[in-house]
């Protein structure tokens, strides 16, 4: 169906850059919209809220499950809702108001897997990401033959309780191995932004968009 509930800040120009928000689980749509202050103000900002209602304001891309210590998910529903957003983006990317070349998005956690995974599975589409506190999981990229061309910005705290940092540059292999520029930096901090790791991002974004 490619309905997503959002939230946004359209900008007054046309034809302007869109930053597409990706919330982590257990999280909604005005968790990362809580940053609208720091976008620059030529752009058309959305956020999203995930379609699986975990309980009061508290949503899910995909399902998480525990087996003692180890977590693990469906990758077919991750792959699902993947696909789901990038028609939903498609959409989006028609409307005169957005610049179809000039798409970002910003994903927090499970946010930043699904981020990872429409960029490298739909290089045509994105030209940046920011991943922020996720992994790069190959299980759900879909193949392609274009290589993609996307301006990728990754970001993990050192004391990450949630996502294990060593975990979460082990996953880098993925992009080295297939010749993909990025750029990693990592942050003393847990499973969130700090205020380093904030003026970090910005300054990256107003670079590329």
């Amino acid at each position: 169906m490619s309905e997503f509930f959002f939230i946004e800040r359209k900008s007054k120009k046309i034809n302007s850059p869109l930053i597409l928000l990706i919330h982590g689980y257990g999280s909604n749509e005005r968790d990362l919209f809580s940053l609208i202050d720091y976008f620059p103000n030529n752009t058309h900002v959305i956020s999203l809220r995930a379609p699986l209602k975990l309980f009061n304001d508290a949503y899910a891309w995909y399902d998480i499950y525990l087996n003692g210590n180890n977590k693990f998910y469906d990758h077919k529903a991750a792959a699902f809702v993947r696909d789901e957003l990038y028609q939903f983006i498609d959409n989006l990317s028609k409307n005169e108001n957005i610049d179809a070349e000039n798409i970002t998005l910003i994903g927090f956690s499970q946010g930043a897997i699904l981020s990872h995974a429409i960029s490298f599975s739909y290089p045509e589409k994105i030209k940046n990401i920011m991943a922020i506190s996720g992994v790069i999981d190959e299980k759900i990229m879909k193949k392609t033959s274009l290589i993609p061309k996307t301006n990728i910005y990754i970001s993990h705290g050192t004391n990450d309780n949630l996502i294990d940092y060593e975990t979460c540059k082990e996953s880098l292999n993925f992009y080295k191995e297939n010749n993909i520029d990025f750029k990693f930096e990592s942050f003393e901090q847990g499973h969130g932004i700090n205020q380093e790791n904030l003026e970090s991002m910005m300054r990256w974004l107003i670079e590329k968009i």
